[in-house]
């Protein structure tokens, strides 16, 4: 377990890394105690079934990175961890072990930055989307065929794959209750207007008179189908695009991969 700073090369997955991150977890909630709000283990080794660097990634949320003066003495008193210094605004990177064997990376993020909720929301699309997740792991091993002395350009080149995965999915999973209300605001602006063209001026429904029910429900139900037409037609345009990027990356993947059968 562990792997030189910088080296990149994938394993195939290891039933230990979950065991692993269940040991470093009640360690970090010693440390953080009512700092963090959630901690999760994160990143390829959290997949089974996926090749992986042989490095544990693990997200904690906090309220704010602030809060996390309160307990960083715990860290730089101890060796096995260190702290990354040039760490930008949405996160804090955690390090421990040492430069030829670091084995688990700690990002303190906050809990309601877009950081944070992408991070997650891409382990759990790997977990559920079978075929995103072989996408993945193809474009994994084309990487680091390609930069295996080169950690950060691995990083880098992995993200134009991750936010167009983010985005499709984002999309397609908003767009599915949109389009289910779309629907039901279709439905009560059909039947409202079938009872006030149909049923006698005088008819009550509860003491209410029908027709008063029918415009209100024209009304109310032509707002929620409009605006929900509106909306499904921006997020099927966002989907459209999305996945049209998405899959110009994965040809260029399938392509990379086709090449290197070929050498062989």
């Amino acid at each position: 377990m562990g792997l030189k700073v910088g080296e990149v090369k994938l394993e195939k997955h290891n039933p230990r890394w979950h065991q692993m991150f269940a040991r470093e977890l009640d360690e970090l909630w010693d440390y953080f105690g009512d700092t963090a709000i959630r901690i999760s283990h994160i990143g390829s080794t959290a997949i089974d079934g996926l090749e992986a660097k042989p490095i544990i990634d693990i997200a904690v949320a906090v309220d704010d990175l602030d809060d996390f003066n309160e307990v960083s003495h715990k860290f730089t008193s101890n060796p096995d961890y260190s702290i990354k210094e040039d760490f930008d605004n949405d996160e804090i990177l955690i390090r421990k072990g040492g430069k030829l064997n670091r084995q688990f990376y700690i990002h303190v993020m906050d809990i309601d930055s877009k950081r944070y909720k992408d991070t997650i929301f891409f382990r759990d699309t790997l977990l559920h989307d079978e075929k995103i997740c072989n996408d993945y792991r193809n474009l994994k091993h084309v990487l680091a065929k390609k930069y295996p002395h080169n950690r950060k350009k691995y990083t880098a080149s992995k993200a134009d794959f991750i936010e167009s995965s983010l985005d499709m999915c984002w999309a397609k999973t908003t767009l599915i209750p949109i389009l289910v209300i779309c629907a039901v605001g279709l439905a009560t602006t059909i039947l409202s207007l079938w009872a006030r063209l149909n049923v006698p001026l005088g008819e009550k429904f509860f003491d209410v008179y029908v027709i008063h029910l029918a415009r209100i429900g024209l009304c109310f139900g032509g707002v929620i189908f409009l605006t929900t037409l509106l909306a499904s037609i921006v997020l099927g345009w966002r989907y459209y695009h999305a996945k049209k990027e998405y899959d110009k990356i994965v040809s260029k993947i399938e392509k990379e991969l086709s090449k290197e059968a070929h050498k062989k």
